[in-house]
């Protein structure tokens, strides 16, 4: 069973709250506390939101690796530029646009249903 699009960008959006969130936190420690104790300061042990098997239990389910491509690299897809997803339809290279969290969903679901037939 596939997540509905609603759930899947109510998910990714509370993971994307947590990552501002301990940048938040961790500037905190950078403007507080001595670079030496800075070490041994982490925001992720006080903002525990799983990302890791979150994002790896949604992979799982649409089977691809998408998804970490998306937020890591996009940045959520902030960065997303048209032509830095392309596929090749009939000849023709098409860019495939996940600028937001929706039409992630989107191209997920078409190419997992896709992989049904």
């Amino acid at each position: 069973m596939i997540i509905s699009k609603d759930k899947f960008v109510k998910i990714i959006n509370r993971l994307e709250n947590y990552n501002k969130l301990q940048d938040k936190i961790n500037n905190l420690f950078k403007d507080l506390i001595d670079n030496r104790e800075q070490d041994f300061c982490n925001a992720g042990s006080i903002c525990i939101g799983h990302e890791s098997v979150v994002v790896g239990l949604l992979e799982a389910m649409f089977e691809t690796d998408l998804i970490t491509w998306w937020i890591y690299e996009l940045d959520y897809g902030k960065h997303y530029v048209p032509g830095c997803l392309q596929k090749e339809e009939n000849g023709k290279v098409i860019n495939i646009d996940v600028s937001t969290a929706d039409k992630l969903y989107d191209v997920l679901i078409k190419d997992w249903l896709e992989g049904r037939n």
